[in-house]
C-alpha cells in the first residue's frame, strides 16, 4: 500500500502535538490564577484575564515562529529522504535558497557566518568526492579497456596455436589432450570478455525467437573435447521449442552449465571408495513445466548447505575447494545474464547422485499476452 505523502498541515499536527505539555501547563497556570482571582477578589478578575490573553498572545506568537522553524526542518528531511543519494546537494541548494528570501535576512550575526562556514565546508567535500568519483571512474574505464584489449589480442595466438595443433602428427590421445587445455583457455578468456561486458550487456544484445534445439546443438558441439576426454556421455532430446533470447548471451550461460556438468560428472568416476559409473549429462524439456530446460547429469552432486549460495560471486563451495581450480563466476555470471535475458534459474542437487539446472524459457506467448 502506497504511504500518503505528508503535507504542511501534517507537519504544525506534529508541532502542536510535540508542544501539548506546554500549552496544558500554559492552561493549567491559568486557571489557577483565575481561580484564586475569583476566591479573593472578583475586581482583580479583568486584570488577571488581560494578563492571561497578553500572555497567550505572546506564547503564540513564539509558537508560530519556532513552528516555521520546524516545519522547514521537517520539510528538508523529507526531502532528502526522498533523495538520500544527493542529501549535501540538496542541501547546500536549500541554504542559498534561503539566504535570498526573508528567512535569510533576518539569519544575520554570528550564527549565519557560522553556518555559512560549515556551507561552505560541506561543498568543498562535496567537490573533492564528486572529484574522487571522477578518478575512481576512469580507471575504472581505462581497467576495463585494457582487459577487453588483452582479450581480444590474445585471441589470435590461441587461433594459431589451434592451427599448428590440429597440423601436428602427435598420438591421437595426446591431441584431444592438448586441444582440451587448449580450450580450457578459450573458456576463460571469453569468461573474461563477457565479465567485462555484464554492465553494458543492453547495449549488445539482440532479442529474437530461436530454435532451442538449434542452440543446444551448437552448444554441444562446441564441448565435444570435453565429452570425449572426460568419457562423458550425452543425452539431448530432440524438441520442439522455441524461445525468444540473445543467442550469444544464453549460450554463453548453457556452456557454463555443461562445463560444470562435465567437470563434476568426470569427478564421480574417480572418487575412491565408489563404483564406477557410466557419466551422463542430460539436456530435455521436462513434461511437468513445458517451458523449463533441464540440464542434469549424475555427478558428485552439490553439498545441501552449498545450494543457497551457488548464485554469488566469488562461491565456490565444497566442491570448488577441492578441486582447487574454481572460480565461483561461471555460475554468477549465468545467474546475471538470465535474469536481464528474462529467464529464471534454480538448481536441484543430491550430494553423490547429480545436479539438475532448471531454466525457465521465454516464449513469443508470453510477450504477446505479458
Amino acid at each position: 500500500m502506497k504511504c500518503k505523502k505528508a503535507t504542511v498541515i501534517d507537519y504544525w499536527k506534529d508541532y502542536l502535538k510535540e508542544k501539548r505539555p506546554v500549552i496544558c501547563l500554559y492552561l493549567i497556570t491559568a486557571v489557577t490564577f483565575w481561580g484564586l482571582a475569583c476566591l479573593y477578589r472578583l475586581e482583580n478578575l479583568p486584570k488577571i484575564g488581560y494578563g492571561v490573553v497578553l500572555t497567550a498572545c505572546f506564547w503564540i506568537f513564539a509558537g508560530i515562529f519556532y513552528g516555521r522553524r520546524y516545519v522547514e526542518k521537517r520539510k528538508r528531511i523529507s526531502m532528502a529522504q526522498e533523495h538520500p543519494d544527493n542529501v549535501w546537494e540538496f542541501l547546500i541548494r536549500e541554504r542559498k535558497q534561503r539566504e535570498g528570501g526573508a528567512i535569510g535576512a533576518l539569519e544575520e550575526g554570528e550564527g549565519a557566518m557560522l553556518e555559512n562556514a560549515y556551507i561552505s565546508l560541506i561543498e568543498t567535500l562535496c567537490d573533492r568526492d564528486r572529484r574522487r568519483q571522477d578518478i575512481w571512474e576512469e580507471k575504472s574505464r581505462e581497467q576495463s579497456d585494457y582487459y577487453m584489449m588483452w582479450a581480444h589480442q590474445i585471441k589470435t595466438p590461441i587461433s594459431a596455436m589451434k592451427l599448428l595443433l590440429n597440423g601436428q602428427s602427435a598420438g591421437q590421445k595426446e591431441s584431444f589432450l592438448l586441444q582440451e587445455e587448449l580450450f580450457k583457455i578459450e573458456q576463460y578468456v571469453e569468461m573474461v570478455l563477457h565479465f567485462q561486458r555484464l554492465e553494458t550487456m543492453s547495449q549488445d544484445m539482440v532479442l529474437k525467437e530461436y530454435d532451442l534445439y538449434g542452440l543446444l546443438k551448437q552448444a554441444v558441439k562446441k564441448y565435444s573435447v570435453l565429452f570425449i576426454n572426460s568419457a562423458v556421455r550425452l543425452e539431448l532430446e530432440p524438441m520442439q521449442m522455441r524461445t525468444v533470447t540473445d543467442d550469444k548471451w544464453f549460450s554463453f550461460c548453457v556452456e557454463q552449465i555443461l562445463s560444470n556438468s562435465i567437470k563434476y560428472t568426470a569427478q564421480a568416476r574417480g572418487l575412491a571408495g565408489r563404483e564406477p559409473k557410466e557419466g551422463t549429462v542430460s539436456l530435455y524439456i521436462q513434461e511437468a513445466e513445458p517451458d523449463t530446460l533441464v540440464i542434469g547429469d549424475n555427478g558428485i552432486g552439490i553439498r545441501q548447505e552449498d545450494l543457497p549460495r551457488i548464485f554469488e560471486r566469488g562461491f565456490t563451495g565444497y566442491n570448488g575447494r577441492m578441486d582447487k581450480k574454481a572460480t565461483g563466476i561461471g555460475l554468477y555470471l549465468s545467474k546475471r545474464i538470465l535474469d536481464r535475458l528474462g529467464n529464471t534459474i534454480r538448481v536441484e542437487s543430491v550430494e553423490g547422485a547429480g545436479t539438475r539446472v532448471y531454466i525457465t524459457l521465454v516464449t513469443k506467448q508470453e510477450l504477446d499476452y505479458g
